[in-house]
């Protein structure tokens, strides 16, 4: 039951989906604690994560995130990458490792990826990320994914909205399906400091317990959440977790602290 009882956190991510603006920050340091409610008997858990990026210089930055998750096992992760300027845009290499004995989190996770930025003119953002994961008893899973951010030109009184639209194709190495996510977020923001927003996703959570043993495992998802930054450097974000599958359903919130550099 390992994998399963894994992909309940994936759901409730660390860092925002919804709070695009950290796309444009050169450095920066966030810490987040939630919980989160599961029913049909699976154990309620709690999350703190410690997420940053660490500019070198203009073209190069540090990538260091540090997640602690008390649940079914209680397990640390952690992941060191690099960002640096390649061509237009940017690409990152991110390696990550925990001392799960379940399955809980990988044993090891290697990612590439890239980001475009076209420019204020445009106002869109493309980024693109494949991914690899190694679990106990030889199971793998290979991970593609897209998103488009949007930037649009502020209305008289300085509000905008970005758009986000994100998708994933994840080939498990058993008998599962292949699995997919689709999401799109919607957030204002405005001058005074308050922003506000939602993600709306679905998908099919698909994985392997052991070689021969498939677990398909539809899901509909709702996170809004609200954010006020304090200072062009510090930002308090409070963010809803409502998730809705085939094998059970998942309630909780996060709390989360993130400073520019």
């Amino acid at each position: 039951m390992s994998r399963f009882i894994k992909q309940a956190l994936v759901l409730g991510a660390v860092l925002p989906f919804g709070l695009a603006a950290q796309a444009q920050e050169a450095g920066f340091v966030q810490l987040t604690y939630g919980a989160i409610n599961v029913s049909n008997g699976y154990e309620d858990r709690t999350f703190t994560g410690l997420n940053s990026k660490f500019a070198l210089t203009d073209s190069t930055a540090i990538l260091f995130d540090l997640t602690r998750q008390n649940r079914e096992e209680n397990v640390t992760s952690y992941a060191l990458g690099v960002e640096f300027s390649a061509g237009p845009g940017a690409a990152r290499v991110m390696v990550e490792a925990s001392n799960s004995d379940l399955g809980t989190a990988p044993d090891r996770k290697y990612a590439l990826g890239y980001r475009l930025d076209t420019g204020p003119d445009t106002g869109v953002i493309y980024d693109l990320e494949l991914s690899r994961a190694e679990y106990i008893n030889d199971i793998t899973s290979t991970t593609l994914r897209g998103e488009l951010i949007k930037y649009f030109p502020p209305g008289p009184n300085g509000t905008y909205v970005i758009t986000q639209l994100r998708a994933a194709v994840t080939e498990p190495s058993g008998a599962a399906d292949t699995g997919y996510d689709l999401a799109g977020v919607v957030t204002l923001v405005t001058p005074s400091g308050l922003n506000v927003g939602a993600e709306l996703g679905l998908g099919q959570i698909t994985y392997d317990n052991a070689p021969l043993t498939a677990v398909n495992n539809d899901y509909t998802a709702f996170k809004p959440f609200v954010s006020y930054r304090f200072t062009d450097n510090a930002e308090v974000i409070l963010r809803g977790e409502f998730v809705e599958t085939d094998l059970y359903d998942l309630q909780g919130a996060s709390l989360g602290i993130r400073l520019g550099l």
